[in-house]
Formats: C-alpha cells, structure tokens, sequence
C-alpha cells in the first residue's frame, strides 16, 4: 500500500525554512510500519496548481494525507476535492491544526473521507494498517470519518507521553537543500543587533524537542490539548542534532517548540551535553519571560544559544492579565536585559487589537519598547479556532467559512476586536509598530 503525504503551502510572502516535522516524522513512522511512502512537500516546491495536478495525475496512492494549519483552509478544500477527483476509491485523510481545530467544516465543505484528531503518527499507522487489511476504523481512537452517509466519530487518542519513541523525521523523503538553505526566523540570526557578530548561519534545520505548553495564554491553540506539555529527553534531542550534522552539515538549529526553556532541569542536561560534544553548530529557541534566569541564560550562550524568542505580548499589565499571560511586565524588562547580558539575541513578539485595548495600553506598550530600545511590528489579535479568544468572540463571526478564510499568519487583519473604528485601528498600530508616542485623543495626528 502506497501512502502520499501532502505537506500544505503556508507563508508564501517567506521563503520555506522550516521542514513539515510532524509529517515527516509521521512518514517514518509509516516507513517503520511497512508501508511505501511518499512526501509530496508542496511548501517547498511551490508549483502552481496546474503543475502540481499535472503532477498527481503521475503519481499513484492508496491512501492520501494532507496537513496544515487553519491558515490553509482554503488551499486544502481545493486539494481534497482534486484528490478525490483524480483518484476517487482512495481514502483522504486530514490531520494536523486545521482538522483539529475544524474538522465539522472539513466535512461540511469538502469530500474528506477521514480526520485525525490531534498527534498522527500512531493514528495514521493504525489508519493504513485498518484500511489495507481487515480492520475497522471504529476501532482507531482518535478519528472521524464517512461512513454511510454520516459522521462516525472514535474515542479520543490519549497523547504519546514517551516523545523518545518517536522514529526522527523521514529527512531523506524532503527536499532538504531548500529548507537547509534558508534560515529559520529569516535572516535574524544573521542579524542578532551587535550582540554576536561572529555567528554566522548558513545550513539551518528545525527541531521540536517538545509538545504541548505548560501555560494557558488565550490567544494559543493547543493542537495536543491546552497545558499538555510532554518534552523529549536531552540525550534523544542531541541524538538528532548529531545525525543533522554529520549527514547534512547543519551549523544552525531552531528548536520550534512554544517553549524549550519550560523545562529547567532538561535545559541544564543538554547544555551539558552540547558542551561535550563539542557541535560545531549555534542554536536558538523559544523561551518564556518567566524562565530567563540569568544563570541558564549564560550556561545556554555557553553552548552555542545566540538566539531566544519571547512573546511579550504587550507593555500593558492590564492586556497581559486579559490574555491569561501568567507574567508581568517587569519580568519582561529583567529577561530582556538578562538575555542581553549574556550575550544572546531577544527576539520579542508583541500583539495589538486584543480585546480590552486603549489608547493607554497602546501608549505603556510603546514606553515600554522605546524604554528596552525594542524596533519592530505587531500582530494583530487573532482569533483561532479552538483558542478561548475565539470562543469569547465567536458571536461576532456570522460566517465561520469566510472568517477562516480571511485567516492569515495575524499579520494580515482579519477581525476588529476593539472598541475602535477600523480606520483609527490601523493608525492605533501604525503608532505602535514605529514608536510613536504623541497621539491626538481623534488620531488626526500623531508625532514622534
């Protein structure tokens, strides 16, 4: 049984930089499994669609999977239903942040056979081995699917708690050049502001080293489950870096978790462990306000770390505290100023429009960049389906299929969620994303 597995195009103004690593690591486990496997990594090859159904009409599969977050509604109710069309006897399975979050629209709009819910890698093999022998795929936990002419819907999947169990992801089955060719975050590490001026990226690849988060924000979609926060040992974590070096020359690793650094004790032993083997490779993470200690922060420039993005969010106590943040804005300050000292890059996030913001919020956030020496844009709130922000506004949505499909990567505008008029909302930001502190009570004007 041949199973393609379709990794769905996203941030098309970037260029590809992060590998489909839950994707990939479900494709070994199928390898594993005894099933013949291909990637058709659309993210990075980036066809048109002619091209690309020129493609599959070359192509033969038994079973087609097709991933992406919600931000590829659009591209995937165009994909299945091409699917089914070349192909109509063979089974499209669903899974990933869209057929998670979504999967009644799925069904609703598009002739998806199956949805797997949540983490894929031993539903997917239990789906292939159901689906090419005499199983049925009642007796597969985690899923929806077609049958009769209804929704026929299993028991939840119960999370993986061992991550160590997890095969590496197929790196043979990607087109490895062009993500290894382009820098995770961009050209950020290149750039990291004076503070590393030697570090030089070339061969960059991603590495999830956990699940889930230990923290609550109500912006956040939890594809595993709200505070499920599951993390690989430090040795299996090496284990990988080890392989990425000695085939692919990699110089650089992204750990893309929402929080590498959740974990104190884990963080200690693999620094320890980076420092044995002596990698010829710089590193970066995702970290947390309320975790940049300055002791783990030197021990982690020690080993290689030049680069920590952290979620600020707002200078605003009051907007933290609305999005469930846990955190404080003094904390910010300290932990920007800490990672600063130890000579590591902070790369800082910030969201504008949440629910809840004024001009005053807007104006204590600007202080608080001005203040760090902080240049850079914001995000607008975003809704995402299956986040408690989408729940606390859905009333506002009449139409779910055009809302997500206004949906991009919250640097495009999709929802007002403010007491302001879009016209002073946009200026609101513009005022915000330059600094700009002087601002007129009707926005006619504003100067630096």
């Amino acid at each position: 049984m041949k199973i393609l597995l379709i990794n769905s195009p996203i941030r098309l103004d970037a260029k590809p930089n992060n590998i489909p690593y839950g994707l990939a690591t479900i494709a070994n486990t199928l390898l594993n499994g005894g099933f013949e496997v291909e990637i058709l990594d659309i993210n990075a090859l980036r066809p048109a669609r002619e091209a690309l159904v020129d493609d599959l009409c070359q192509k033969h599969w038994d079973i087609a999977g097709v991933s992406g977050l919600i931000t590829t509604y659009a591209f995937q109710k165009w994909l299945i239903a091409e699917l089914k069309r070349l192909r109509p006897d063979a089974p499209v399975v669903s899974g990933g942040g869209l057929a998670t979050s979504c999967p009644d629209l799925l069904f609703e709009q598009t002739p998806v056979d199956i949805i797997a819910l949540g983490e894929g890698e031993q539903t997917m093999q239990d789906v292939c081995e159901a689906l090419s022998g005499d199983g049925d795929l009642s007796d597969v936990s985690g899923l929806r699917f077609r049958r009769n002419g209804r929704i026929v819907e299993t028991k939840p999947r119960e999370n993986i708690e061992d991550l160590d169990s997890l095969l590496f992801p197929a790196w043979d089955l990607l087109p490895m050049d062009i993500y290894l060719e382009n820098p995770i975050w961009g050209d950020v590490a290149n750039n990291s502001s004076g503070f590393r001026k030697d570090v030089k990226v070339n061969r960059s690849m991603n590495i999830i080293s956990s699940r889930g988060c230990p923290f609550s924000c109500n912006y956040c979609y939890h594809l595993f489950g709200r505070s499920n926060y599951r993390f690989r040992s430090a040795e299996n974590v090496i284990n990988e870096i080890e392989l990425l070096v000695d085939r692919y020359g990699v110089d650089f690793i992204g750990f893309v978790d929402d929080n590498m650094m959740a974990s104190e004790k884990r963080l200690h032993k693999f620094c320890d462990l980076m420092e044995k083997k002596s990698f010829p490779v710089t590193w970066g993470c995702h970290g947390r306000i309320t975790s940049a200690k300055p002791a783990l922060l030197e021990r982690m420039a020690e080993t290689g770390c030049v680069w920590i993005g952290y979620g600020i969010e707002s200078g605003s106590q009051k907007m933290l505290d609305a999005m469930n943040k846990k955190a404080k804005v003094h904390q910010a300050r300290q932990a920007i100023r800490d990672t600063r000292k130890a000579g590591i890059f902070p790369n800082t996030t910030f969201i504008f429009g949440y629910p809840g913001e004024t001009i005053e919020t807007v104006r204590e956030t600007i202080d608080f960049k001005r203040e760090m020496g902080i240049d850079c844009g914001s995000f607008f709130a975003t809704p995402y389906p299956g986040a408690p922000l989408y729940n606390q506004i859905k009333n506002k949505i009449s139409d779910e299929e055009t809302f997500i499909l206004s949906l991009g990567n919250a640097t495009e505008f999709s929802i007002n969620l403010t007491d302001f008029d879009n016209e002073k909302l946009f200026r609101l930001k513009e005022a915000m994303d330059n600094n700009i502190t002087q601002i007129t009570a009707d926005f006619t004007d504003y100067t630096d």
